[in-house]
């Protein structure tokens, strides 16, 4: 009995999830205002790691450090000079102005993701294509063991 139970339950939550989804209403608009630079913080880090070879363990303290110091500062990470970053780490001093600049930009980071279930475009098609393509088969006999 407790699996068909599970099932029942699964059954509900479905359908509140379609209920939730369908009536959804999404604007880009008030999404994009709310994104802030310190949401970058580990594309900071990830910069150098791959323009730079810092090893990670290295640059996830790095990106703190550039946290903190824009808190100090009064600014946002975005407000951080390539001088005061370079203060952090001495590679920043090899980065261009345009090179610190592209750290902000949230749809570099975004596009910057294009592994399976990441956040660039292309990944993003992929997944509702996969998951449309999965909700046709299940729609009406439920899901099948390979799906």
């Amino acid at each position: 009995e407790p699996v068909f139970d599970a099932a029942h339950q699964l059954r509900v939550a479905l359908e509140v999830a379609r209920g939730v989804l369908t009536t959804t209403e999404i604007h880009p608009e008030r999404m994009r205002s709310a994104l802030e630079p310190a949401m970058l913080a580990t594309d900071l880090a990830e910069h150098l790691v791959r323009k730079h070879n810092v090893p990670f363990r290295e640059t996830h303290h790095v990106a703190g450090a550039a946290v903190r110091l824009a808190e100090k500062e009064n600014t946002t990470l975005a407000g951080l000079s390539k001088a005061q970053l370079a203060t952090l780490h001495p590679a920043f001093e090899n980065d261009s102005d345009a090179d610190v600049a592209a750290l902000w930009d949230f749809d570099r980071s975004a596009e910057s993701r294009d592994a399976q279930g990441g956040t660039s475009i292309r990944a993003q098609k992929e997944q509702v294509a996969a998951l449309s393509a999965w909700l046709d088969r299940t729609e009406n006999d439920g899901p099948s063991p390979d799906a």
